[in-house]
C-alpha cells in the first residue's frame, strides 16, 4: 500500500507556492597558509579543513611564490612577518598581475600589531581583511563565509 503525505488528500489543502531554485553549493575554498611558525601554520590549515575548505601550506617566501606559481588559491592567509615576504608587495604583484580570465586571490594578514598606517597601505593595496592573532575558529569561519559570498556574488 502506497503511502501519502496526509494533507494532500485534506479539502482544506493547498499546493505550496512554487519553491526556490536550490542554490548549488560553490566548491571549496582552495586556500594558502604562508605563515613561518610551523605551529601556528598547522593549526590554521586544520581549522581551515574543519570548515570545509582545503589548504596548501607554506613556510616562507619561495615556497609561497611556488604554490602561487602552480595553483590558484582563492584566498592566502598570510602572516605579516614573513620574511622576504611582504603582504603588501605581494598584493599589489598579485593586483597587477590578475588576468581578466583568473580571479585575483582574497589577501588576508595575521598580524600581532599594526600601526594604523601599515593597515591602511594594505587595505588600499587590495588586502581585504586584516586580523590579529590568535585566529581562533568562529572569525576564521566568519571571515571565509563573507569571502565565498562575495566569490559567489
Amino acid at each position: 500500500m502506497q503511502r501519502r503525505h496526509p494533507g494532500l488528500g485534506h479539502p482544506g489543502f493547498s499546493r505550496p507556492a512554487q519553491s526556490r531554485p536550490v542554490r548549488q553549493r560553490r566548491e571549496r575554498l582552495r586556500i594558502l597558509v604562508v605563515d613561518r611558525d610551523e605551529d601556528r601554520r598547522d593549526l590554521t590549515c586544520v581549522s581551515v579543513s574543519v570548515l570545509g575548505h582545503r589548504a596548501e601550506e607554506a613556510w616562507d617566501a619561495p615556497g609561497a611564490l611556488a604554490a602561487l606559481a602552480t595553483e590558484a588559491f582563492d584566498v592566502i592567509i598570510v602572516d605579516d612577518q614573513i620574511p622576504g615576504f611582504d603582504p603588501l608587495e605581494v598584493t599589489e604583484f598579485l593586483v597587477a598581475a590578475s588576468r581578466p580570465t583568473r580571479r585575483r586571490p582574497a589577501v588576508v594578514v595575521v598580524s600581532t600589531d599594526l600601526d594604523v598606517t601599515r593597515r591602511t597601505a594594505l587595505f588600499r593595496a587590495g588586502v581585504v581583511e586584516v586580523v590579529s592573532r590568535p585566529l581562533s575558529l568562529a572569525p576564521l569561519h566568519g571571515l571565509l563565509t563573507r569571502i565565498d559570498r562575495s566569490l559567489t556574488a
